[in-house]
């Protein structure tokens, strides 16, 4: 189980940590005035063109560190509105404060979100990410009580900001659901993938290493890359990813990617995928993404029960598939 950091020291450590991650990838800073009409100050954010995000840091008077973070490029001397904050108390535990870092058993430091985020329309606010939010949930001693948190990122991972900016996407995503409450019907041509539907739900299993905090980025590189290769991508509420074959209108692939390496994780993986598989409808074909070490062990098994194997490997912030041209739309379930 997690633990919320409460040592001012410590904290103040982890939040200069936790800018300079994006240091690496600020491709300018723009004037602009942040916050809303009739609330607004100017600003210089900073923009990151890679991951299309921008973000402002600064230590506030009401005892925090105040994260502020928003989609698209910004104009100079717009009014710009803030998508999402991970905010940190000064020490202690301050619950009004949606973020906090925790310790886990191997001393590795997490980011974790309680839910409280803003947005000034109705509908917006921490039900809205308790009950909607998909991603990586635990638990965390908070203090003096045990409370289910989101794990966003490990701040020492080398795809940290990229981990955030896969949070800020999703809360953006989130947030404009709760505002047009679109009901959508699957139309195949018309179908999307969203970084939003990528994760569990809360009351997954507890949080035993940085694995969780990468899965969901994965499929979201292998949604892009599939996209690339001119795939048409989707997913919805039971599917994490699937590719479309527009020519027959139908459901073509199925993806799942377990937990972690685990084997039983993995077990559990192979089986929703199976069951996935079996319940839709077109005959589709199973997808399963594994570590590049595990391929090996578990590929030629998962072949006999015509589940493919699809590979990653992880290299500093870069997400590598060696081999993406085993999924073709020609391919005999």
């Amino acid at each position: 189980m997690l633990k919320v950091i409460t040592d001012q020291t410590a904290i103040k450590k982890y939040a200069r940590q936790f800018i300079r991650s994006f240091k690496p990838f600020v491709d300018e800073q723009i004037k602009v005035k942040l916050g809303h009409q009739g609330a607004s100050f100017p600003a210089k954010v900073f923009w990151v063109k890679r991951l299309n995000i921008w973000f402002f840091s600064r230590a506030t008077k009401d005892a925090r560190y105040w994260n502020a973070f928003g989609i698209g490029k910004p104009q100079a001397g717009a009014m710009l509105p803030i998508t999402c904050e991970i905010n940190f108390p000064w020490s202690g535990i301050d619950r009004k404060t949606g973020g906090a870092f925790a310790r886990d058993l191997s001393g590795n430091i997490f980011v974790i979100h309680r839910g409280k985020i803003g947005g000034g329309k109705k509908g917006i606010g921490k039900s809205l990410f308790e009950h909607n939010y998909r991603g990586n949930w635990t638990f965390a001693e908070d203090g003096d009580a045990v409370k289910q948190v989101a794990v966003i990122g490990m701040l020492n991972s080398p795809r940290f900001a990229l981990q955030i900016a896969n949070f800020v996407k999703k809360i953006e995503l989130l947030k404009s659901t709760a505002v047009f409450s679109a009901q959508m019907e699957i139309d195949f041509p018309e179908v999307t993938f969203r970084e939003d539907r990528v994760g569990n739900l809360p009351a997954s299993e507890d949080l035993v290493s940085d694995a969780p905090c990468d899965r969901d980025l994965i499929i979201s590189n292998l949604a892009a890359v599939l996209q690339r290769r001119k795939f048409k991508t989707g997913n919805d509420d039971k599917h994490e990813l699937f590719l479309v074959d527009i020519s027959k209108n139908k459901m073509s692939h199925i993806f799942a990617i377990p937990a972690d390496s685990r084997e039983k994780n993995i077990l559990a993986a192979t089986t929703k995928l199976l069951l996935q598989t079996a319940e839709a409808e077109g005959n589709p074909l199973p997808v399963l993404i594994l570590p590049e070490e595990k391929t090996g062990t578990y590929a030629p098994l998962l072949q006999k029960i015509g589940i493919t194997v699809l590979s990653f490997r992880l290299e500093a912030e870069k997400i590598i598939f060696p081999d993406p041209g085993k999924i073709r739309l020609d391919q005999n379930p």
